[in-house]
């Protein structure tokens, strides 16, 4: 039994001089933990921040305008149309426009320009005086509005709506708001499709200016060269793009700022209902006489 009891001795021993020896690091990893904790904190409390708005954006942007849709089976935009029709004075752009700012900034954003970035639209459109203007990128109906309403009597708006069902929405959106179809013109159909039209069908010879306002930028330069290849841009057409802080539009501003037909300008401004969020819009000026690049 003495034996047994001695030979479990350098054990012991052996145990307890392995804790000791952790003491130093222990005491060093004591020392640092304010150190660690005070970088650390704050960089976690702004990630959690960042990540719950991100969380609660798409939440209320996608989850559930997707299972409002599958419950109602009625799309944002027409949920929207509907909000207009109940809530706004009929005949009044302003109304229409506002209500939408409602809708859009307490239930769902069905369009991607509201108020900051109308601004913009509205002021490069009132300097611009176009004659013939084109919007790419109907959706609801709302940037249309603003710049329908701010056209010279004989002045026309054409925007184009990829999706036939959305487009009915904005035309219906922009009769509830005043308009007459003489001052508009909504054209469905796929944009490769539909530029050829403007000429050949529509008697279009060239536009003032162009809004491009589909997506998030990802098409933005190949629509651009097809309005250049079917010579629907002028020596001073005005393009104001819309939403390229995106990924999406980084080859687009990338080739346009390093084109010589092209003077461009960015305008700041913050994400729609998103004041947080930074965002922009650009204006191209096209410099070419023939309205075609070499």
């Amino acid at each position: 039994m003495m034996g047994t009891a001695g030979a479990g001795e350098p054990n012991i021993t052996k145990c307890g001089a392995g804790v000791s020896g952790l003491d130093p690091s222990s005491e060093r990893l004591k020392m640092w933990l304010p150190v660690l904790a005070a970088i650390l904190v704050p960089v976690c409390t702004a990630l959690a921040n960042r990540c719950h708005h991100r969380l609660i954006r798409f939440y209320r942007q996608r989850f559930l305008g997707w299972f409002k849709t599958c419950l109602t089976g009625m799309s944002p935009e027409e949920r929207a149309f509907r909000y207009v029709l109940t809530n706004s004075t009929h005949g009044k752009p302003e109304s229409v426009l506002s209500t939408l700012d409602e809708w859009c900034g307490k239930y769902e954003r069905v369009t991607s320009t509201g108020p900051a970035k109308g601004q913009i639209l509205e002021s490069v459109v009132q300097r611009s005086g176009p004659v013939r203007a084109l919007e790419l990128g109907t959706n609801c109906g709302y940037s249309a509005i603003r710049i329908a309403r701010l056209l010279q009597p004989g002045a026309k708006l054409y925007t184009l709506e990829q999706d036939p069902k959305t487009a009915e929405v904005a035309e219906e959106m922009m009769l509830v708001a005043g308009l007459k179809h003489t001052q508009f013109q909504v054209i469905t159909g796929s944009l490769s499709e539909a530029i050829p039209r403007f000429k050949k069908s529509l008697g279009v010879g060239t536009f003032d200016f162009v809004f491009l306002n589909q997506g998030q930028g990802t098409d933005y330069l190949k629509d651009l060269c097809q309005l250049e290849e079917e010579r629907l841009l002028s020596k001073g057409s005005v393009i104001l793009a819309n939403s390229v802080t995106h990924s999406g539009a980084a080859g687009f501003l990338s080739t346009v700022r390093g084109d010589p037909h092209y003077r461009t300008s960015f305008h700041p401004c913050t994400a729609p209902y998103e004041k947080d969020i930074t965002d922009g819009m650009e204006e191209l000026v096209f410099l070419k006489d023939d309205g075609k690049r070499n």
